[in-house]
């Protein structure tokens, strides 16, 4: 619909392309409503920016990458949008018990440990 250089990313349909899109609206419109109808409230862009950050640290990628990707300039920043995941602490926690405890020495009761 608008392929011009000069056009916006994100254009808004309702003024034909010559503004961009509001995403304060498509937030407090759209986006908002939908969490509230699930129960969720204080959603923002940021909260987005945070999954995306940790998502990206579950799937292995270096934090440098993530850094750069969420165009922080500072390691200390990008480090407070990371969370760890119960899947990733659980599979820290199995490699700890590989490898302080002899092998197959817990492997039946293992699976109970901390979940």
């Amino acid at each position: 619909m608008y392929a011009t250089e000069t056009d916006f990313v994100f254009p808004s349909v309702r003024n034909k392309g010559r503004k961009p899109l509001d995403l304060g609206a498509v937030l407090n419109r759209m986006i908002k409503p939908a969490f509230a109808k699930i129960g969720i409230a204080g959603v923002g862009w940021h909260t987005f920016r945070h999954s995306v950050g940790s998502m990206l640290a579950d799937m292995g990628e270096h934090q440098l990458t993530i850094r750069d990707y969420l165009r922080h300039s500072n390691l200390n920043v990008t480090n407070q949008y990371l969370q760890a995941t119960s899947k990733t602490k659980r599979l820290a926690q199995d490699k700890l018990v590989d490898a302080i405890l002899p092998s197959g020495s817990l492997s039946a009761s293992k699976s109970n440990l901390i979940q």
